[in-house]
């Protein structure tokens, strides 16, 4: 089970953060897109266009960034989400992971090849 919390945010009235218990459960897109509408909302609240500021677009600019192949930390660095501090705890439990924190020997390469789908055959997901 996944519990999404919404708490009062630090910055100010209209701020909202969402907590996460995931009990080890994998985020559905569901959950993956509620957690991102809040953080829309949020954003739009507490940094208003009529105020000048550009609001949720900044969160979508950063996603865009990402989704266009833009080298994550680059991102956190281009919208100062890198704090001293507060790093990211991520546990990477997958058999072929595919980020290398040091130069892997070949005797440590898998010797399999990844899977490919020709994406023109798969089925399309219906969310609505």
């Amino acid at each position: 089970m996944v519990l999404l919390t919404l708490v009062d945010g630090r910055k100010g009235i209209g701020d909202t953060l969402v907590l996460v218990t995931a009990y080890e459960e994998p985020l559905s897109f569901a959950e993956w897109l509620f957690i991102g509408k809040n953080y829309l909302d949020s954003e739009a609240s507490y940094y208003p266009i009529s105020e000048g500021y550009i609001g949720k677009a900044m969160l979508l600019n950063a996603l865009n960034e990402l989704a266009h192949g833009v080298d994550f930390n680059m991102v956190l660095s281009r919208y100062k989400l890198n704090r001293k501090g507060k790093k990211l705890n991520i546990i990477d439990k997958r058999k072929m992971n595919t980020q290398t924190i040091h130069e892997p020997s070949k005797s440590s390469i898998p010797s399999k090849k990844p899977i490919e789908k020709d994406a023109s055959k798969m089925p399309i997901a219906d969310f609505m």
